[in-house]
């Protein structure tokens, strides 16, 4: 990964935690950025995770331009930029593996999860995404679901679960992440 694609990435992390701070009843939205969880299937970086009676929002963010092109079964996604193009990891799946992940270290169960991809960027998609994959909406998404899934208590265990796992996380944590990702993608 570039500097430059670490650092759009980041922007659009920021640009979603703008919004939730912005938009999302504090009181009522629990909000945990860049949660890095250790589980049964190696460690994986959520972006944000919003904790609330209606469920639990698992955001993945993606900060791209150009044209996306993707299904949901699909492995990756394709980007066309500039007539170039690029792959990525879908990022369903990538969310998919963040809400088991959540669920398994929570112990709760994984039906009390919405994953959600926010794309940031000048990006238009040219296929038809599941109703969990926005472009703009992001808050008004969320606010949609409301239905009580989780008691106040529940929410308040939920929010020091992770506080917890935040409080434990180290740098040398995220740096031994980036390290198993790399591996892991590019072969050694």
């Amino acid at each position: 990964m570039s500097i430059e694609s670490y650092i759009k990435g980041k922007m659009g992390e920021i640009k979603t935690n703008i919004a939730q701070t912005l938009f999302l009843d504090l009181n009522e939205y629990h909000i945990f950025n860049d949660v890095l969880i250790n589980g049964s299937h190696g460690t994986t970086q959520v972006d944000h995770v919003i904790v609330s009676r209606y469920g639990i929002f698992v955001i993945e963010t993606k900060n791209k331009d150009g044209w996306i092109y993707g299904q949901r079964d699909d492995d990756e996604w394709t980007q066309v930029f500039f007539k170039k193009k690029f792959k990525f990891q879908n990022p369903l799946h990538q969310n998919y593996l963040h809400t088991k992940s959540l669920a398994e270290i929570l112990t709760i169960d994984h039906e009390y999860m919405f994953p959600i991809v926010m794309f940031w960027g000048k990006c238009s998609f040219k296929t038809n995404m599941p109703e969990n994959v926005l472009k703009n909406g992001l808050t008004k998404h969320i606010k949609s679901k409301r239905r009580v899934l989780l008691h106040e208590d529940q929410v308040q265990i939920i929010c020091q679960q992770l506080k917890n796992i935040k409080n434990n996380t180290s740098i040398f944590d995220n740096g031994r992440h980036i390290r198993n990702l790399k591996k892991r993608f590019n072969g050694g």
